[in-house]
């Protein structure tokens, strides 16, 4: 079979593409040679390309450790990272017109010309997008209309998590160039298709059968034993294209959150239920990207490494005297002890982030979150003073905020502020089949619609983000709570005192600069092949 899989823009350029890795070695281990195309990070380098200030940046980007953690050097470059993500921006507005109103602008032409290109390289027979962020649908839509309107004679399919976030009868009806969509975890879906299964009989598929009518196979299947998945294979990726200087690489020690109760979280949509890998099974995984790609650096995309994993990963880490630098997701609950995170910075935890979302106990215990301020305050000081960098991961505009409730968020923040390095603050959105929108007037919201992602021809394609307004505001319009709470936080912060240099940068230049400032180790730079 001969079989292209792309990764759409955008993302960011120093990402590679997890899922890619493990669908490659899922092909692999069927003795299937397949093509890999990462559109996104070929996008970032012709952008960069064709400026020379940005060219500088992506060049800065590659530079020794004795320039690359220069904060002034740093600073200057990525000055301009705003603009070059505007051009993102515009091409993204220019594919969704091409979607909806069928107007094809010269820029969007020549990039999906130029990645066709790619594409068909090698006549594919099935070309595969993984899609993992909702913006990147808008590029594949727009990609996969030109290739069939160009006379592409391949089949065309989407998958990835991003795809529980839209409903794919919608997408099939509307947009006719696609063939299936696969939801849920992918390996299963694809093995099946790898080894000629028909759409009827690969779970979780969307398709169209002989008379055209969108049909759905049933419900997606998860791999119930994490030691059965292949260990995803980086292979396909030119490592010296991403703008890292050297590699970061992302891992996975569970699938499925643990905890799975918090009440505005969509993200068990996407995956099944919590899974472990053992923790000496990942660090014998990190020890081979070390031996392949001289990497030391893991970033891990779990939704939430719990406090008994983090324990036994730093046993095997230290057991196996392996030297690390790697960043995880967390709840600040009390299992976090000082001793936890004194081992784990032992073996190599530089950064932390936090799922925070609240310093008031009423939002908390709303949310679901099973954390409780004070408790919250210790575990964030203990990993400060254990040489952890501390990100806080805040929601504002929760379901029952009030001023009140926003007030002892603020004075906490306050409070917490020395041991934390950055913080995100994000504006609370309401999805379907969450908590918060299974009773939404039982929390006090009431739901306008459904947000409309595309609309083409007078079919709407809807995404799972709903509309809504609090009890008590007038008009049609949607809640403006989460922004004005943001904006007071705004203004408070500029008395609490300046962020941390590191608050600026993107997740792999975050945890390199960590590590530095912990261990003061250098690195050599990657070369061009590598």
């Amino acid at each position: 079979m001969r079989l292209k899989l792309v990764f759409p823009p955008p993302a960011g350029p120093t990402y590679l593409p997890l899922g890619i890795a493990y669908l490659n070695a899922v092909a692999l281990r069927n003795g299937v040679e397949i093509g890999v195309f990462d559109a996104n990070i070929e996008l970032w380098n012709h952008i960069c390309s064709n400026d020379g200030v940005f060219n500088a940046l992506r060049n800065f980007c590659h530079a020794p450790s004795e320039i690359f953690f220069r904060q002034d050097i740093y600073s200057r470059h990525f000055q301009h990272m705003p603009e070059v993500r505007q051009q993102l921006e515009k091409l993204e507005d220019m594919a969704k017109i091409y979607l909806e109103k069928d107007e094809l602008s010269p820029e969007l032409e020549q990039l999906l010309f130029r990645h066709g290109m790619r594409i068909n390289f090698g006549i594919p027979e099935t070309v595969a997008f993984s899609v993992m962020y909702p913006a990147q649908l808008t590029f594949v839509l727009a990609q996969a209309k030109y290739l069939s309107r160009s006379g592409a004679d391949f089949k065309m399919i989407i998958g990835g998590a991003a795809m529980s976030a839209f409903e794919p009868l919608e997408l099939l009806e509307t947009f006719s160039f696609i063939d299936a969509i696969f939801t849920g975890e992918g390996e299963i879906p694809f093995e099946l298709y790898l080894k000629g299964v028909e759409y009827s009989g690969i779970p979780g598929c969307f398709y169209r059968d002989g008379q055209g009518t969108v049909q759905c196979s049933g419900r997606s299947q998860y791999v119930k034993q994490l030691s059965e998945v292949a260990v995803p294979d980086f292979s396909c990726f030119e490592m010296y294209l991403y703008f890292n200087p050297v590699p970061v690489m992302p891992m996975l020690g569970n699938r499925g959150c643990q905890w799975r109760r918090c009440s505005f979280c969509v993200h068990n949509n996407s995956f099944g239920p919590h899974r472990a890998r053992q923790p000496a099974d990942v660090v014998r995984e990190m020890q081979e990207l070390r031996e392949v790609y001289g990497c030391r650096h893991f970033y891990f995309a779990d939704q939430y490494v719990a406090p008994a994993f983090l324990d036994a990963l730093s046993d095997a880490i230290i057991s196996a005297k392996f030297d690390c630098a790697f960043q995880i997701m967390a709840r600040t609950i009390r299992e976090y002890t000082p001793a936890l995170l004194e081992k784990a910075s032992a073996a190599g935890c530089r950064w932390i982030s936090w799922g925070l979302e609240s310093g008031s106990a009423k939002l908390l215990e709303i949310m679901n979150k099973g954390t409780r301020p004070a408790e919250s305050f210790e575990v964030i000081k203990s990993a400060h003073a254990a040489g952890i960098s501390n990100l806080l991961m805040m929601i504002f505009g929760a379901p029952g905020s009030n001023q009140s409730c926003l007030e002892d968020t603020l004075s906490f923040l306050s409070k917490i502020y020395p041991y934390a390095d950055s913080m995100t603050a994000s504006a609370f959105v309401l999805f379907e089949n969450t908590a918060f929108s299974r009773n939404a007037a039982g929390y006090g919201l009431e739901i306008l619609g459904r947000h409309v992602a595309y609309e083409v021809n007078g079919h709407k394609i809807h995404s799972n983000k709903l509309r809504f307004k609090r009890a008590g505001e007038y008009g049609n319009g949607e809640s403006s709570l989460a922004i004005e709470e943001i904006a007071q936080w705004e203004r408070r912060k500029v008395w609490i005192g300046e962020s941390s240099f590191v608050s600026q940068l993107c997740c792999e230049h975050y945890l390199l600069y960590v590590d530095s400032m912990k261990s003061g180790t250098p690195f050599n730079t990657l070369k061009k092949g590598a």
